[in-house]
């Protein structure tokens, strides 16, 4: 006859195969989060059909949060001659990200004048390093942004790409 000892032991190891096979599946079902997106990311800023470009840096906290700084190269006002602007844009904000790598940025953006304003962006994470039993890591990111321009006139469409800067070691 068995033992209930024997028996315990094959039943204690299918039912813990079996919930670290759901908690896995649950990772793949769902595998981006905030901390998806988290470090430095370079962000190609593209006004219109080439209006304007912004080059500018961006830290991600991988908790919802983010800061951007960097600059914008306009069209001088009323230059016949084509002349350019170079100004500082920076922004603050909030982001949410969905378990299939879209989601949303609301930001306080600081115009080159000084005067702020807000934007929302809707965004995709397009490639995405995966993590063991983590969120995904976004290395690239694409996003449109709802309105256009704050900060060119003439309803100016703006997209972005944000690529992930590789991590830079400390050296002492």
């Amino acid at each position: 006859m068995f033992s209930k000892k024997r028996l315990f032991v094959p039943a204690a190891l299918l039912l813990t195969a079996f919930f670290g096979v759901s908690a896995a599946n649950a990772q793949d079902t769902c595998p981006y989060s905030a901390a998806s997106l988290q470090g430095s990311y370079a962000v190609l800023v593209n006004y219109g059909s080439a209006v304007a470009i912004g080059l500018q840096v961006q830290v991600l906290d991988g908790k919802g949060n983010l800061t951007r700084t960097g600059t914008l190269n306009q069209p001088t006002a009323g230059s016949a001659t084509g002349a350019r602007t170079i100004g500082t844009v920076s922004s603050t904000g909030t982001y949410t990200v969905n378990c299939n790598g879209s989601g949303t940025i609301t930001r306080l953006v600081t115009k080159p004048d000084g005067s702020t304003a807000p934007a929302i962006d809707d965004f995709l994470i397009t490639e995405a390093i995966k993590v063991p039993g983590r969120a995904s890591i976004a290395t690239t990111i694409v996003d449109a942004q709802r309105d256009p321009s704050v900060i060119l006139p003439g309803g100016v469409f703006v997209t972005r790409v944000h690529t992930r800067l590789p991590d830079v070691p400390v050296y002492n």
